[in-house]
């Protein structure tokens, strides 16, 4: 994610925290098959057999998953190709509007044939929305907002399908092949609109990575500002857990003699527990436990570290806080050390499974659900909020997505400094440290 304050991204991404990509193309008839009936059968199978087993929210998303299969296994075991075969594949998995959700097809298949256009699609009130065309891939504007400078059409099928968290992306396919899309204006008139990918090859895209800017932190005055863009170490620069656990840490401590801290969670997809718990110890009183699967959970345990935090806290959630992300909130909310400030956060909440099937395609999905007697399940709402603050169409509609993005974030952290007693005067210059 590029911006701390939403779900942003190219039409076409790599799956990660927060953000999902699953890859869905149209059937290439210049490709020749690589693979016989049988193995596709087996690569079908094995995926569905493992979400069967495993998938712990097929009743929460009303997803028959037998009659998924009747559906798609015919198409898919009699497809003529490789390309052909992966779409089908991609359509049953896409019945699973989950933020975990992705598949990749195998690399034989995509590297170096398929391609996908470089639109700028931001997900804004859990829908899809054009920000902005590729050059020369733009549609033809319905008359009535030919003056408008920011009609952001939404996405709402792709070759297709119902358009949705696990199927934003479900645009790459043979290179120089066509997209069939379907878009709603804002006055809810509907249009078909084809696009052509490109002739150069861009799959797979390149892994993402923070840089030296996944952690920023800072104080202004007596209030601390930590942003934590990942937990996931192989997002950082920064190596093995234990490294981003101490640069967790060594944030922490730079700031221990502040009144107040902001945890800015904003655009934090998640990552590893070993990385997050860690820090998150140091601002409990008492331990905090929680359980993951449907037999009787596998347990883990956050425990008090030293040196504790015991000033006031605030943490900052969006649009694009997902999984670990959240899970870092709502344990501070619950432990209560945090007032919740923001979007509403994506709703992944178990932990992550992976099918890799004979062909080396690669299906991840929530694999454990948490099951702490008690705690309130968020898979699909996402987390209480005690204060909310949404980046809403109409606002991108009316001022440009840029503009509203920044109005969302001047109103959620003067908030956070309402809430933390911090002087109106300080918000530019947490706003300074915010950008970074």
């Amino acid at each position: 994610m590029t911006n701390p304050s939403i779900c942003r991204r190219p039409l076409l991404s790599a799956a990660i925290t927060g953000c999902v990509a699953l890859i869905l193309a149209a059937a290439d008839p210049l490709s020749a098959a690589a693979e016989h009936p049988a193995s596709y059968a087996k690569t079908f199978d094995a995926h569905w057999e493992r979400l069967r087993d495993d998938y712990p929210y097929f009743e929460l998303y009303g997803v028959d998953w037998d009659q998924e299969r009747a559906e798609h296994r015919p198409a898919a075991i009699a497809a003529e190709n490789d390309t052909e075969f992966a779409w089908e594949l991609a359509r049953l998995i896409s019945a699973l509007p989950d933020p975990h959700v992705s598949f990749l097809p195998s690399m034989e298949t995509v590297i170096g044939k398929w391609s996908a256009p470089d639109a700028d699609v931001r997900f804004l009130e859990r829908r899809l929305f054009v920000m902005e065309w590729p050059e020369g891939g733009a549609p033809e504007v319905p008359s009535a907002f030919k003056d408008a400078a920011y009609a952001y059409p939404e996405i709402i099928k792709i070759s297709g399908e119902d358009a949705g968290i696990t199927t934003d992306i479900l645009v790459a396919g043979p290179v120089g092949t066509t997209l069939d899309l379907r878009l709603r204006w804002p006055d809810g008139t509907e249009q078909d609109h084809q696009m052509q990918r490109p002739e150069t090859p861009n799959l797979p895209p390149p892994k993402k990575h923070f840089g030296d800017k996944w952690l920023v932190s800072g104080k202004v005055g007596s209030i601390g500002y930590i942003h934590i863009k990942t937990f996931s170490p192989d997002m950082a620069t920064l190596g093995p857990d234990g490294k981003m656990t101490t640069m967790l840490r060594s944030a922490l401590a730079d700031l221990a003699d502040t009144d107040a801290i902001i945890i800015d969670l904003q655009g934090n997809g998640g990552g590893q527990v070993a990385a997050s718990d860690p820090f998150l110890g140091h601002f409990l009183k008492r331990s905090k436990s929680y359980r993951w699967g449907n037999s009787g959970g596998k347990r883990r345990v956050i425990r008090p570290q030293k040196p504790r935090y015991d000033g006031k806290m605030v943490a900052i959630v969006d649009e694009g806080s997902a999984s670990g992300g959240e899970w870092a909130a709502r344990i501070l909310r619950d432990a209560g050390r945090a007032t919740v400030v923001g979007g509403r956060t994506q709703g992944a909440e178990a932990a992550v499974h992976t099918s890799t099937g004979p062909d080396g395609s690669v299906v991840k999905f929530s694999g454990w659900p948490m099951v702490e007697p008690g705690v309130k399940p968020f898979q699909e709402v996402g987390i209480e909020v005690d204060h909310a603050i949404p980046l809403l169409i109409e606002d991108a509609r009316k001022l440009g997505i840029e503009a509203a993005m920044e109005q969302v974030q001047r109103a959620r952290m003067t908030k956070a400094m309402e809430i933390m007693g911090a002087p109106a005067s300080s918000l530019e210059e947490f706003l300074k440290l915010a950008k970074v």
